[in-house]
């Protein structure tokens, strides 16, 4: 009995979690959310001269079918919105205020910030995808009335690979570094908050 009451205790000192600092959790986790920040800052800048560049290829060219114009309406909206929800996204997870308050709230904010993020890079993502193709496709009938028949044959199987390479493999790669970073705020708030709960009890 006392050996097994000995072993009790090692295991029990072996699967305890150091103890964290909370000014190192702190920083880790400004450090992380800046890091995420700057992406998503990034990707608004590339969102942001793609709709320059479609803007400006739909004023400068005389297209002459209703197709070719719906078709650049629609990948400008497309553009318009990701633009839109990266700038909800950068201004939420900027946020310092809820940083400032206990570990719990916070957590909560992040683990709704992360299923939002979830949620637009999968479910939001097909139809997004789905609409970009719509788009693409009318754009082309005009192509291939102007463009010989090996241009306009092409120019769609590079189109079509770079959209399915980018929804099949980019964007899983993408989906698992986010929700790794997330994941990894949690877990170390998830620390600091039963260090503090250890804490109060002792």
């Amino acid at each position: 009995m006392k050996d097994f009451e000995a072993l009790k205790n090692i295991w029990h000192n072996q699967v305890e979690l150091p103890k964290v600092s909370h000014e190192d959790v702190l920083k880790h986790i400004r450090k992380v959310k800046n890091g995420f920040a700057n992406k998503l800052l990034l990707e608004l800048v590339g969102m942001s001269v793609t709709i320059v560049l479609l803007v400006f290829v739909w004023v400068s060219n005389p297209f002459k079918m209703w197709t070719t114009h719906l078709g650049m309406l629609i990948l400008i909206l497309c553009c318009l919105y990701y633009l839109y929800v990266q700038i909800r996204d950068y201004r939420l997870i900027k946020d310092e205020s809820l940083l400032l308050n206990k570990p719990e709230e916070y957590i909560q904010y992040l683990k709704k910030y992360q299923h939002g993020r979830h949620e637009l890079n999968t479910r939001k993502y097909r139809i997004y995808t789905f609409f970009l193709s719509i788009g693409l496709a009318l754009y082309f009938i005009e192509i291939a009335f102007l463009a010989s028949v090996w241009i306009t044959v092409l120019a769609i199987i590079f189109t079509t690979a770079w959209i399915l390479f980018c929804y099949f493999f980019l964007m899983k790669n993408y989906i698992r570094k986010e929700e790794s970073k997330l994941a990894e705020m949690i877990e170390n708030l998830g620390r600091l908050q039963k260090q503090f709960e250890d804490q109060e009890t002792d």
